[in-house]
């Protein structure tokens, strides 16, 4: 009997397994935490790369000439500026930004005429705004599928005076 007592606090006092168990607890929330860092980090990044891409179309869109852009028929004059910002290049041939942003409806190019008559600018009697949007649905490595989240859709948008250099 006193044997088995000893056996008992012997038992007790044992810490060889604790590591293991140390482990198993913390392994889990340090991976999670790792991948969570990874994905959101590409999340950010690719939403980067199409802000700058939106920028970059609306700016090509701000050189040309305001009736061109405005026009009812500049479906080949918006389809240079989708291009411009999914791309970063009037070259069909040229690699997508966002592997996943390759889709021309999910940017718009929209123009707006204003009369100078209200804001007494230089550059005539109209003058032109474009805006160039994009909302593309983020295409997730995997990570947040385990919360849910596939469903997300990165969205911005930048408006350009036209000023009619090119």
């Amino acid at each position: 009997m006193r044997r088995r007592l000893a056996q008992r606090k012997s038992l007790a006092a044992d810490e060889r397994g604790a590591a293991i168990i140390e482990m198993a607890l913390v392994v889990p929330v340090l991976l999670a935490l790792g991948l969570g860092i990874f994905e959101f980090g590409n999340l950010f990044y690719s939403y980067h790369l199409i802000t700058n891409g939106v920028r970059d179309g609306a700016r090509y869109a701000a050189g040309l000439p305001g009736d061109v852009v405005c026009s009812e028929t500049a479906n080949a004059t918006q389809t240079a500026i989708k291009n411009i910002a999914m791309k970063g290049s009037l070259d069909d041939d040229a690699p997508w930004r966002v592997s996943y942003w390759d889709d021309l409806t999910e940017t718009t190019v929209a123009c707006v005429a204003y009369d100078n008559a209200d804001f007494a600018l230089r550059g005539g009697e109209t003058i032109y705004a474009v805006t160039v949007t994009a909302e593309v649905p983020y295409t997730a490595l995997g990570f947040l599928g385990y919360f849910n989240l596939d469903s997300i859709t990165l969205s911005t948008a930048h408006e350009e005076r036209v000023y009619n250099v090119r």
